[in-house]
């Protein structure tokens, strides 16, 4: 029988491999490597042809013009309280061509005459949520109009369409959090595609150049491999906007110990001292990926206590291709006395600073920012 679930689970399963294939292409390798990675984004717009609406060969060509990272995109949710009491919501994804984030903000202020909404009032995500359209975390913000209903809507920007549907938001302290891994039903053809897609992958581990393409093939093998054949069939279903131009997104933690200390490591690539951090991957919430490079960058556990910043690039005048959007978030470690373990490829050093010794520190590009806000919130709670 025809099954929506499962067409929405391997449409997910699709974007993952589509991302692990895109962001392999983008770091490089020698030729092998390079033909592997092409063969199995080829294999992800197969997967994703057998759910959805559009022929293979326009997905194909939509997933091999993919150039940048790919991670989960941000959107923004504005929920807005109108003169007449009715609620109205508006969900848009930001687009690398378009507007940044501290633009669309001024401009539903401007639109709705009333003050632009610059606290972040929760985080949600379209793959916890089970949508099937590419993966994006919503910035939630809230905010109120002397206008009415009509007259606010006349005036707001159509949303995404296929960002519709019901996505809980979380607060930012609690968005660490993951999908269960339960094995995914699969079609017989979408079973054999996988299997290609493993043997690739175990060919790429194989002759792995570096321990970055070791483990991307790893999560490929294993992502391939948590599916269960059974005799389903797939209902069509709308995966979205494929080709949509999302910002790929990075995840700071900022980690506080119980003497109101940060943590920096310095960094291998520039000798600069950052805050733990780097690329969301598809397939997680940008909370626990911040979690996830705290503890792959220092050995720590630690659990998120809120949100400090989120950083659209553009605004600031940053230029890195790489991440145009950084979402920083405050930590503690779970354990006060777990040591620092430095991942030795990431980070020579590490120290812990107190607020009054900032000014002088060498920072990494954008940390020279991120870290004093960080100060700031912490010391306001």
């Amino acid at each position: 029988m025809a099954d929506e679930r499962a067409a929405a689970g391997l449409a997910r399963l699709a974007g993952i491999l589509r991302a692990e294939a895109t962001n392999g292409l983008f770091w490089g390798g020698d030729d092998g490597e390079l033909a592997r990675l092409r063969l199995l984004r080829r294999h992800a717009a197969a997967l994703t042809a057998e759910v959805d609406h559009r022929p293979r060969d326009e997905i194909e060509s939509v997933f091999t013009a993919d150039e940048g990272l790919r991670t989960p995109a941000p959107a923004t949710e504005f929920r807005i309280r109108c003169a007449d009491g009715e609620r109205l919501v508006q969900r848009r994804r930001l687009r690398l061509g378009g507007e940044s984030l501290g633009r669309r903000l001024a401009g539903l202020g401007e639109a709705l005459e009333t003050a632009a909404p610059a606290a972040v009032a929760g985080i949600a995500d379209t793959d916890l949520a089970g949508l099937p359209c590419p993966h994006h975390f919503l910035l939630v913000y809230e905010a109120a109009t002397p206008l009415t209903a009509e007259e606010a809507r006349r005036r707001l920007a159509p949303g995404d369409p296929d960002l519709r549907g019901a996505v809980a938001s979380l607060p930012p302290a609690a968005s660490a959090v993951a999908r269960p891994e339960t094995p995914l039903p699969v079609s017989a053809k979408a079973k054999r595609t996988l299997e290609e897609a493993a043997r690739l992958s175990e060919a790429s581990a194989a002759a792995a150049a570096t321990v970055y393409e070791l483990e991307r093939h790893e999560r490929i093998i294993a992502l391939c491999a948590n599916t269960v054949e059974t005799g389903l069939t797939y209902e069509r279903i709308d995966c979205g906007d494929l080709a949509a131009d999302g910002l790929a997104t990075g995840a700071d933690a900022a980690i506080f110990d119980d003497r109101d200390r940060l943590l920096l490591i310095r960094r291998t690539d520039t000798g600069q001292w950052a805050m733990p951090g780097g690329g969301a991957e598809v397939g997680e919430t940008v909370g626990t990926a911040a979690v996830r490079e705290a503890f792959e960058e220092t050995g720590l556990d630690v659990a998120l206590t809120g949100l400090e910043c989120v950083v659209d690039k553009r605004d600031v005048g940053e230029g890195d291709s790489r991440f145009p959007m950084i979402v920083s978030f405050s930590a503690r470690p779970r354990d006060p006395g777990q040591e620092v373990r430095l991942a030795e490829l990431e980070a020579s050093e590490s120290r812990w600073i107190t607020r009054d010794e900032v000014d002088g520190v060498d920072f990494f590009r954008g940390h020279e920012h991120r870290v004093p806000i960080a100060f700031a919130a912490h010391f306001a709670r």
